[in-house]
């Protein structure tokens, strides 16, 4: 989904520097007993926007916890010039979802757009269960945070459909 749009005023060229954030308890929790894991949907992400010369840390391991979620935001905008985050799961109706909540509090602005679009992408593939998606998209500090499904094909379609396209458009933004 390529986009014509031209912006009017001048784009500031931000270097994109990432961090994906699994947010699940089961993950978590192999990553605890058994070391190093890899998540298909964070791996993913991670070859997606390094394909799209993104540099990427390394993939972060977290369990549903919202307050576990907001300090490692923090940490890594705030002390280690990431400027993309990209959470992975936690973004349902269930009690346990508390990502896309935990984010909210932190934020400085939120951009309605992306989970609007990613919702209405969507439904191609889950027709009105998209719904049940509360896929959105932050900023905080001058960085951007998207937060995606858990599952790897609404992963794929959040970065290859809205997330590269609109990238360096939204890192010009926020860092005007």
């Amino acid at each position: 989904m390529m986009s014509n749009f031209k912006p009017r005023h001048e784009i500031i060229e931000v270097h994109p520097r990432a961090a994906i954030i699994v947010v699940s308890n089961s993950r978590f929790r192999s990553y605890l007993e058994r070391g190093l894991i890899e998540d298909e949907s964070g791996r993913i992400a991670r070859d997606l926007l390094r394909e799209h010369n993104v540099e990427v840390l390394n993939i972060v391991y977290i369990p549903n916890n919202g307050e576990a979620l907001q300090g490692i935001i923090k940490s890594l905008v705030d002390n280690f010039g990431v400027n993309v985050i990209i959470t992975v799961g936690g973004t349902g109706p269930s009690w346990r979802d508390v990502t896309v909540d935990s984010v909210r509090r932190i934020a400085d602005k939120e951009l309605p757009g992306f989970g609007e679009l990613f919702r209405r992408l969507s439904e191609r593939e889950l027709g009105v269960h998209t719904v049940l998606s509360r896929a959105s998209a932050f900023v905080y500090n001058r960085a951007v945070i998207f937060c995606l499904p858990g599952s790897p094909s609404a992963v794929q379609l959040a970065i290859k459909e809205i997330i590269i396209p609109v990238l360096r458009h939204v890192l010009s933004e926020i860092n005007r």
